[in-house]
């Protein structure tokens, strides 16, 4: 069907495919790993059309309303209409039922202290033995100065005086706290810290004004009677339906940040609070790390965008490599045009508004589609010896198979 020319330019023409989409692939993955802290956050949240939600709900609070701590009346805590804390006056329920109420935040705060009295072992029992402990090493380094004094060792005895004064310091602070009390204290002043914020007239009725907006504007493009005729078919409408977007996130945004810094603030001080009463003579939290305060708005291991996060810098690589080795590629192109698909999906065509650039995805994901078909790794490709090593024996096989066949019949 070809003749020899024709045959070159094939070939020539499905290494370079390969080569350029697995270059494009290395060099991505590359950047992602050399940045640090790459995040797909950006890009799920630009997400549109009918699969948006999906990839909204795989980042950390994606609409602020845990952060701003925005619930039903029926979740909060009593009978919904009051703050858990004492004396508050009624808090007002939005249009569509919601309330600010931080109960739960609070709740969180309370596990955090109970974290920060075992981290950096503030109990009652542990401070006590603590201190006994300093005792012991406060006498027995006092026996130890005597020695270095008799033997007139100037040296050894500025060394063990510095190591006793250290003690004995850390000893008397001990004894004079109550780590409870103290922490207790700094929770209580951050709690009053948010209620202060959420509470106040302008800030509460703006983060729930906020709420029923986003709410009417989702039953408006979910429920339209006629969808050809909803907003987002119609240009004006639908920019009108941006701008709506814009302002409710602007909202969120603007108290989530407030709200996130008291978060940070309480997780700081409680830490400083721990470390003070702490010694690089002893091991424990002060040594490797502080004890962490799970927070709604923070990325952690039990978030999907967090090992999504880990996994497609390595993922792209490695696509990357075997392209352009030509290993494996029937596999590693079908891999990767999923991977692609799962990008496309995120700007449909056919939603108004979705980024123009996404029409090079889907040009590289017919191209992955070509180098599956065409096995493209046999040529100029370390598929080429797989093939020779397994591939003809399998075929040779199956022809004698099928010329036996005849002859049985």
């Amino acid at each position: 069907m070809f003749n020899r020319s024709q045959l070159k330019w094939i070939f020539l023409s499905l290494v370079a495919l390969r080569l350029i989409v697995g270059f494009h692939f290395f060099t991505e993955g590359k950047t992602k790993i050399e940045q640090g802290d790459w995040s797909a956050a950006p890009f799920f949240a630009g997400a549109k059309g009918p699969f948006a939600p999906l990839f909204h709900s795989l980042m950390p609070d994606w609409n602020y309303r845990e952060t701003l701590c925005v619930v039903r009346p029926a979740a909060s805590a009593g009978d919904g209409s009051t703050s858990p804390v004492a004396n508050r006056p009624p808090v007002p329920a939005s249009a569509q039922g919601y309330v600010v109420d931080p109960y739960r935040a609070f709740g969180q705060w309370d596990m955090f202290l109970e974290d920060v009295l075992v981290g950096y072992r503030l109990k009652q029992s542990e401070l006590a033995d603590r201190v006994a402990r300093f005792k012991r090493e406060v006498e027995l380094l006092s026996e130890e100065i005597e020695t270095a004094q008799a033997n007139d060792d100037r040296s050894l005895v500025q060394e063990l005086s510095r190591q006793r004064q250290q003690r004995v310091e850390l000893q008397r602070k001990l004894e004079k706290a109550d780590p409870l009390v103290d922490l207790l204290e700094i929770v209580g002043r951050r709690r009053d810290q948010l209620n202060e914020y959420l509470m106040f007239a302008t800030h509460r009725d703006e983060i729930l004004k906020s709420v029923d907006d986003e709410d009417r504007l989702a039953g408006f493009i979910r429920d339209g009677e006629n969808r050809s005729r909803s907003g987002r078919d119609v240009e004006s409408l639908r920019q009108q339906i941006e701008t709506i977007k814009a302002d409710i996130r602007s909202v969120r945004s603007k108290h989530a940040v407030e709200v996130q810094g008291i978060w940070d603030g309480l997780e700081q001080e409680m830490n400083a609070y721990g470390q003070s009463l702490s010694s690089p003579l002893e091991s424990g939290w002060t040594l490797s790390q502080q004890v962490p305060l799970r927070k709604p708005f923070e990325l952690n291991p039990s978030h999907q965008l967090y090992w999504i996060n880990k996994i497609v810098p390595y993922f792209d690589v490695t696509i990357g490599v075997l392209l352009l080795l030509g290993l494996f590629t029937r596999i590693t192109s079908l891999a990767a045009a999923g991977f692609l698909l799962g990008i496309i999906v995120t700007q449909p065509l056919w939603v108004p508004g979705h980024d123009p650039k996404i029409i090079w995805n889907i040009v590289e994901f017919g191209a992955l589609l070509v180098l599956a078909a065409t096995v493209a790794g046999r040529f100029g490709g370390l598929d080429y010896f797989l093939y020779v090593l397994f591939g003809r024996r399998e075929d040779s096989s199956s022809g004698k198979a099928e010329g036996s066949t005849p002859a049985v019949e």
